[in-house]
């Protein structure tokens, strides 16, 4: 039997930086919550995000202004994008190599995918 009790657990940041975005840019926050035997799966928008480490910073304010649980195998994510040239194609070993430190600097894990869902 369900309960009324909802548990939100923040899952991951997807970083939304395809070849050629500049700042600002967007992240979404992925969450999964559970009440009893229903699971359900969403994300929160994050606007305005001026670099990696503000993205990170302004999701960790989400989570802790709305009491999120984090996840144990909490992941940051950037999208398998194409770059279109070989110098989007670099900038986006950048941008996954730094955000892949922010990672390891918050003890999380770093995907190019995001994980399979649970059914």
């Amino acid at each position: 039997m369900p309960t009324d009790q909802f548990d939100i657990t923040a899952q991951s940041i997807l970083f939304l930086m395809p070849p050629g975005v500049q700042p600002p840019f967007q992240v979404r926050l992925g969450v999964h919550t559970t009440n009893g035997g229903l699971l359900s799966k969403g994300d929160f928008t994050i606007a305005n995000c001026q670099d990696i480490a503000d993205a990170v910073q302004k999701a960790m304010q989400l989570i802790e202004t709305m009491n999120l649980k984090m996840a144990a195998d909490f992941i940051l994510v950037l999208p398998p994008f194409v770059g279109r040239n070989e110098a989007e194609e670099a900038a986006l070993i950048d941008t996954a190599w730094s955000i892949k430190e922010a990672a390891d600097k918050g003890g999380w894990e770093f995907s190019r995918h995001l994980p399979p869902p649970i059914f």
